[in-house]
């Protein structure tokens, strides 16, 4: 019986290995599609993991980086790729093998990735020599080719020109500010995506897993606004002392929970939107305007931090 399991784990490891090979490659050959591989890649060795234990996912991730290895010829991106994704394989088919709830696992999983993407990004400065965060010629370089285009093609006039040049130096300057805060937010949605995804394929084959919510049920506890308070101190202490770096970080910490707030005050729309009982055409009339309006995120942001507090939809009180 034992070496039918193990030849069974073996025979699994191999295919679910070469499964993820065959993802990674067509995300690398067809960079186009590389988000959607990149969301998919850690799926097999989740499934792994969860069938036959972590020592059995960490031998299947191996297997798979020498084989990308070998088919690839960037060992440093290879390299950098399975840093990034394979542990945040590894520990989400340990919570699901150990029936974590959902929301647990969602957040120690998308902790984990932020940590991981600070250590590829430190990996790519050490063994590269590339610093992410210095882009900001690459992006004056596109701005004045973008400003050229238009001006070629008549659209924009001298006066128009300058205003153009003002508001894409703010962008510039904005992205360049909150490239830290955009990287690791990216990685916790990509973690979160991928959360559902490898959730949804174990449902299908009949894989025992936490309950998880509708999106509209979705809550935060309130010590999430602690995160937003730490954000606003480090500014604060970060502008009385001119301690450039301790402002930046604590705008980046702001925008990485103002993203988790805006996803909690969607919850709270779709919740909302599912309860009035306006006409169909309506409703949609109404999303496509809130799509529109540049404050939304905002308004949705404030929104999810009130309802963190406050519990608005009295969610946790019908809980118990």
């Amino acid at each position: 019986m034992t070496n039918t399991k193990a030849t069974r784990a073996l025979v699994e490891g191999a295919f679910l290995a070469a499964l993820a090979v065959l993802i990674v490659a067509v995300g690398l050959y067809l960079p186009w599609l590389f988000f959607v591989t990149a969301l998919l890649f850690p799926v097999p060795l989740i499934l792994m993991v969860y069938r036959h234990g972590l020592k059995k996912g960490i031998m299947s991730l191996l297997v798979t980086g020498v084989l990308l290895l070998m088919l690839y010829p960037d060992p440093l991106s290879i390299t950098l790729l399975m840093v990034q994704l394979g542990p945040v394989a590894l520990v989400l088919g340990w919570l699901f093998r150990n029936q974590v709830s959902a929301g647990k696992s969602i957040v120690v999983a998308a902790i984990t990735a932020a940590l991981l993407m600070v250590l590829v990004t430190g990996l790519m400065a050490l063994l590269l020599g590339i610093n992410p965060f210095e882009i900001t010629e690459h992006l004056h370089a596109a701005k004045e080719a973008s400003k050229q285009f238009y001006q070629d093609a008549g659209f924009l006039k001298d006066e128009q020109a300058q205003k153009f040049q003002e508001v894409i130096n703010n962008m510039i300057s904005t992205v360049v500010l909150l490239l830290p805060g955009i990287l690791i937010s990216s990685a916790m949605i990509s973690t979160l995506l991928t959360y559902l995804l490898a959730r949804a394929i174990m449902v299908r084959l009949h894989c025992s897993v936490p309950v998880l919510a509708s999106f509209s049920q979705w809550t935060y506890p309130w010590y999430t606004l602690w995160g937003v308070i730490a954000g606003l101190i480090l500014i604060l202490v970060g502008d009385a002392y001119a301690l450039e770096i301790i402002t930046q970080i604590g705008q980046n910490l702001l925008y990485i929970f103002g993203i988790a707030l805006m996803l909690l005050g969607l919850s709270v729309a779709v919740y909302y939107y599912k309860k009035i009982t306006w006409p169909k055409v309506i409703k949609i009339i109404l999303v496509i305007l809130l799509v529109m309006w540049p404050y939304t995120p905002f308004i949705l942001a404030i929104v999810g931090m009130l309802d963190a507090v406050m519990d608005i939809r009295q969610l946790n009180k019908k809980r118990g």
